[in-house]
């Protein structure tokens, strides 16, 4: 096999570009600096390429503060278009907003952690958030517990083998026997739940969705504030989010009978 050859100067941006998504602030460039290791004249060359190209921008060119730019957003909704998931599912995540009232999100698996590629939510002062590209964990969160019931066992014992299992909340599951037999109540009752596991706050359901391959190729959740969960609300939270689950997948061919199925 051909060893792989990694150009650092596309390296480097690139690892720029991931520092700046994963900041909650806008950042200087002694700061850049500092996270990426690499002198200032080096840091000051990338900076100024990327602020050329519009992958960048200041947020406040007083401070010489930056954040991402217009460039690398129109690349990764490019890459969402591509995908094809996020328009098909867009009027159904409304849908569901609009008869639960809750924030309802669309994601998918990529290197064993939940990509949140799209939501749909209310105006209510207190609702669940979560930023579009963010990376979470699968085992602690709705989407990707929905996600990993569909998973082989094999792949989900590759994820959590050389990993140490993190805890979000007590409620975290942090053990890959717990894991697997979550994921098989979710298989039997055919939706997941996240009860405070990711945050103290929050009660998610999900489900994952299929393609025409009968493939597990994303997944939806609704997140309510935990205190607002009653049974009859629980349940009717359930019955929309297995039906959505269902016509999405419909929708993109699978032919499958059930939203889980037996290994």
């Amino acid at each position: 096999m051909e060893k792989l050859r990694i150009n650092k100067s596309a390296e480097r941006t690139l690892d720029l570009l991931v520092l700046l998504s994963k900041s909650n602030s806008a950042l200087t460039l002694n700061e850049i600096c500092t996270a990426m290791n690499m002198p200032r004249s080096s840091g000051y060359e990338l900076v100024q390429t990327l602020l050329y190209k519009g992958f960048i921008e200041f947020e406040d060119q007083r401070l010489k503060t930056y954040r991402l730019g217009l460039g690398a957003f129109e690349t990764g909704m490019s890459y969402l278009s591509n995908m094809g998931i996020p328009q098909l599912a867009r009027p159904f995540l409304q849908e569901l907003n609009r008869k639960t009232g809750s924030t309802v999100f669309l994601g998918i698996e990529d290197r064993g952690k939940v990509v949140y590629l799209d939501k749909a939510e209310s105006d209510s002062v207190m609702r669940p958030t979560a930023k579009l590209g963010s990376r979470r964990l699968l085992h602690t969160t709705g989407l990707g517990k929905a996600l990993l019931a569909a998973m082989p066992t094999e792949k989900i014992q590759y994820i959590y083998s050389d990993n140490e299992i993190m805890s979000k909340t007590p409620y975290s599951k942090v053990t890959l026997s717990d894991i697997l037999q979550d994921r098989k109540e979710i298989r039997e009752r055919g939706y997941s739940i996240d009860d405070r596991e990711d945050n103290l706050e929050m009660y998610c359901i999900g489900s994952a969705i299929y393609d025409h391959t009968n493939q597990p190729v994303a997944a939806i959740s609704v997140a309510s504030i935990y205190s607002t969960i009653s049974a009859e609300r629980k349940e009717m939270i359930i019955q929309l989010v297995k039906e959505t689950a269902w016509k999405l997948s419909r929708q993109l061919g699978y032919s499958g009978e059930r939203l889980y199925m037996d290994e």
